[in-house]
């Protein structure tokens, strides 16, 4: 009888490692993680419509490439190609270390950006405030803010407009800024509002369909020690202006005393999600999407006031024709 206990023992820890062997190896199934990708998507991706991608289209052309014997590597290739489709800065796949990212919203144009260049030439005298970087020409100052993201403090935002508060006007260089906090966002543009004001509405997904939307949420911000409030603003951008950058230049567009200057935006207007497929792989992908007080959508970018670029002269001979403008526009 012993024996027979022990048998059934042993039969029921073997079904149970088989069982645990098969889920295994169903999470790692290309197929399933494929099936479990674009479903994700199509269920919470916010911006079909806008982008104008059929994705059951995409998925009869790119499933078809997908079997039990794909390898890793094919399978994320497969996969991302998929991605690109949307052309979103927003989308992305991880595995482990690597990751893919669209770029195309800017590696296709001019870079419109030399930050050393822009130092040693017109800027010899640059101070730092933590990450951000500001100096005065003449009664003018200059403040470039590479980023929004954690790096860049509320305490420093707060110090380095004390600094400028008594300039007569301001240069703000977010070229390159790819984004990061809302909150910092906020920060600066509360030194730079004359009042509160309605400058944008964020759309939240509600449901799976590609058009089940939530009512817009209206954004507002008010002063809060507005030392530059009503002063001449110039807001220098490039293609690699993206996401919580994208907003910013749009609520600077809002403002009657400030000019944009550069390039078109890269836009990103979505709030980024994050969504674990079964094997592990990290989905990236905007839960949303962004609209101006007009109703624009601002996904594909904030256009300048005035388009400038660096042209292959500009480059070659060590000027930076955006900044020129700038400061040539201001004085």
């Amino acid at each position: 009888m012993r024996n027979v206990v022990s048998i059934c023992m042993v039969m029921m820890l073997f079904i149970v490692s088989c069982e645990k062997a098969i889920i295994k190896e169903d999470k790692q199934n290309p197929v399933a993680v494929f099936e479990s990708l674009w479903h994700a998507m199509d269920t919470r991706y916010a911006l079909f419509s806008y982008k104008k991608v059929d994705w059951k289209e995409a998925y009869r052309k790119y499933r078809p490439m997908v079997s039990d014997k794909t390898s890793t590597g094919e399978l994320f290739d497969i996969c991302t190609a998929m991605l690109d489709q949307l052309m979103d800065g927003h989308v992305a796949l991880i595995n482990g270390e690597q990751k893919h990212t669209y770029t195309g919203y800017y590696n296709s144009y001019p870079h419109n950006f030399n930050f050393g260049l822009l130092k040693e030439k017109y800027l010899p005298g640059i101070n730092y405030q933590g990450t951000l970087a500001y100096t005065f020409i003449e009664q003018f100052g200059y403040l470039h803010i590479p980023s929004f993201g954690e790096e860049l403090t509320l305490a420093d935002i707060d110090r380095v407009f004390e600094k400028l508060a008594d300039v007569e006007g301001l240069i703000i260089d977010v070229r390159d800024n790819g984004g990061g906090g809302s909150l910092k966002v906020d920060r600066i543009v509360e030194k730079l509002l004359p009042e509160k004001m309605l400058l944008k509405y964020d759309i939240y997904k509600r449901g799976p369909g590609h058009d089940d939307f939530l009512p817009p949420e209206a954004k507002y911000l008010a002063p809060r020690h507005p030392v530059l409030a009503g002063k001449p603003l110039l807001i220098l951008t490039n293609r690699r202006c993206f996401s919580s950058c994208n907003d910013f230049v749009l609520y600077m567009s809002e403002l009657p005393n400030a000019v944009i200057i550069g390039d078109q935006t890269g836009g990103g207007s979505g709030t980024p999600f994050d969504y674990e497929l079964p094997n592990g792989w990290v989905l990236k992908y905007a839960a949303s999407m962004a609209v101006s007080v007009e109703g624009t959508n601002i996904e594909g970018g904030i256009a300048p006031d005035h388009f400038v670029s660096n042209s292959l002269d500009d480059e070659s001979n060590g000027r930076d024709a955006i900044f020129k403008f700038a400061l040539e526009h201001l004085q």
